[in-house]
């Protein structure tokens, strides 16, 4: 009996057999039933994770932000991250990059993205050296 015949057909014929006397065979049917039922419940709830899973990754990406190089998650009140770019293009997964002295790294990937606000201020601390007290060069040499 096919699966969409046993669901149309299934109990009507379970009925008949009980009243015909012949229970184990009523049984039987009420038994694959059963482990049609629960495997359509089984379905269903894989299915109903399945969207939950792809709203969440929608959702999330609405809250995701792109600075030029890196991926930041934001809420109302702040940014979370970086992540990886190259990861979450990729695979969509959200690495989480580790800041180094001037840039940042993804353990996964290796890839290296360099920290803007480091290099500016390393490049201002070059360009303006501390200030030494020279003494003033004479014009006029006595």
């Amino acid at each position: 009996m096919s699966k969409k015949l046993l669901h149309a057909t299934g109990f009507g014929r379970i009925h008949q057999l009980i009243c015909e006397n012949r229970q184990e065979e009523a049984r039987a049917l009420l038994k694959a039933l059963q482990h049609e039922y629960i495997s359509l419940v089984e379905e269903n709830e894989a299915l109903k994770n399945q969207i939950i899973e792809v709203a969440q990754v929608l959702d999330m990406a609405e809250c995701m932000e792109f600075d030029g190089q890196k991926y930041w998650l934001t809420d109302e009140l702040r940014h979370k991250g970086p992540y990886c770019q190259l990861c979450y293009d990729r695979e969509g997964l959200l690495m989480r990059l580790q800041k180094q002295q001037r840039h940042w790294k993804c353990h996964s990937c290796g890839n290296v993205f360099v920290d803007a606000k480091a290099v500016k201020e390393n490049a201002a601390r070059r360009a303006f050296p501390a200030a030494v007290p020279r003494p003033p060069i004479p014009l006029f040499v006595k």
